[in-house]
């Protein structure tokens, strides 16, 4: 039945009714998509001006991005020529493209959820430099590996191309099933990258407030077990349904939410609150303690710009890397001495005056005066000493 318009205007992009859901689909997904490009623009906006660093896990976040748009661009075509319409309205012909659409996108669907977790991983990597952490990494990195080649194949041989399209859950045996498996696969290893988060915190030597800032952004992923389930939940309707081309739109709703939203996640890292927490502000964190004058594991931290190399400065972070600082633990304590010739005693007699400089203070007008407050926290502290002789 057409709908009418009045004079002078036309008619809807699309229509919302009983038997044409393609309307919300669409909206949903381009606003999602909309975020997840806000956010990785964010990401390129702090890597290019605020903490020029680029590593790993931005150029991982990038193809993450790529292949989420893929699937994007695949749901807005298969809207436009059916997709959210009732079967009986829509052709033969037109139903076997929704359908090889559709698996597509569930492919890069699955693609796009491994990519976001190589993210995480990858910024792992990057925070510890802890061998077991390393090792536990690499092996949640298999792990999920293994499990995305083994769902494309479970979704995609023999179960969700079959042709034609009729009862999904009978065109795919055990439909459901499958994936409730890969759902759980999913689930698993996101909360191991979560329970990892606590680990890395563990034991580093700060304010319990900033360790609790640190697991909070990395708990910024854990909604994503939330859509996992409402999207299964969702599926179960699909699996049973004699009417796949609409009754698809709800599970494919909640894919559009949990595939960008792990996106959106990953941009936590690069937000303030999560640089300043991880500042340790004396040059160690992880295995190295502060009574340690040898090698040790630090923070890589200190300002972004160019030509400053002091690699104990605070303040803007540089990057979020727990590099390796051979001998950079602490400053040493023993004073650095330095001759005053231009010293008398008062009689016209050169006066030799050696100076044990302390750390984090400066001279002025002949007197030592302690830095700021942030400067001289977390500092071993020495008097200044004078050792005075006369030449007759």
């Amino acid at each position: 039945m057409a709908i009418k318009v009045p004079p002078g205007q036309s008619p809807p992009f699309e229509t919302i009714d009983d038997k044409h859901h393609a309307g919300i689909i669409i909206i949903i997904a381009a606003i999602c998509l909309v975020i997840s490009l806000v956010s990785l623009l964010i990401r390129v906006y702090v890597r290019k001006f605020l903490s020029p660093s680029w590593g790993s896990d931005d150029i991982i976040l990038l193809g993450a991005t790529i292949t989420a748009v893929a699937e994007s661009i695949i749901i807005f075509h298969s809207s436009s020529i059916g997709f959210g319409t009732d079967i009986s309205l829509v052709a033969e012909n037109a139903v076997n493209r929704i359908q090889n659409s559709l698996v597509t996108a569930d492919i890069l669907y699955l693609l796009t959820l491994y990519l976001s977790k190589c993210c995480v991983i990858a910024i792992y990597l990057r925070l510890t430099p802890r061998e077991r952490h390393k090792s536990f990494l690499w092996a949640t990195l298999g792990l999920s590996t293994v499990g995305v080649i083994v769902s494309v194949l479970v979704i995609s041989v023999d179960c969700e191309g079959n042709k034609p399209w009729a009862i999904p859950g009978v065109q795919c045996q055990n439909l459901f099933a499958r994936w409730q498996a890969i759902a759980a696969l999913d689930i698993s290893t996101e909360i191991l990258l979560f329970t990892f988060s606590i680990a890395l915190v563990w034991g580093l030597q700060m304010h319990n407030s900033h360790k609790i800032v640190i697991i909070v952004c990395f708990a910024a992923r854990l909604p994503l077990i939330i859509f996992s389930s409402l999207r299964l939940s969702a599926l179960r309707e699909y699996a049973a349904t004699e009417n796949p081309t609409l009754a698809a739109i709800g599970h494919t709703v909640f894919t559009q939410l949990q595939l960008n939203y792990s996106l959106i996640a990953c941009t936590v890292f690069c937000l303030r609150p999560f640089m300043s927490a991880l500042t340790t502000h004396y040059g160690t964190a992880g295995d190295s303690n502060l009574g340690s004058s040898s090698g040790g594991y630090g923070y890589g931290y200190g300002s972004g710009r160019q030509g400053n190399t002091d690699p104990y400065a605070s303040g803007r972070s540089r990057d979020y890397e727990m590099g390796r600082v051979m001998g950079r633990a602490v400053r040493r304590a023993s004073g650095v001495f330095r001759d005053r010739p231009d010293v008398t005693d008062g009689r016209g007699n050169k006066t030799v005056v050696s100076e044990a400089a302390r750390p984090g203070h400066s001279r002025e007008g002949g007197s030592i005066h302690s830095g700021s407050d942030g400067s001289t926290r977390m500092i071993i502290r020495k008097d200044v000493e004078y050792s005075v002789s006369v030449e007759n």
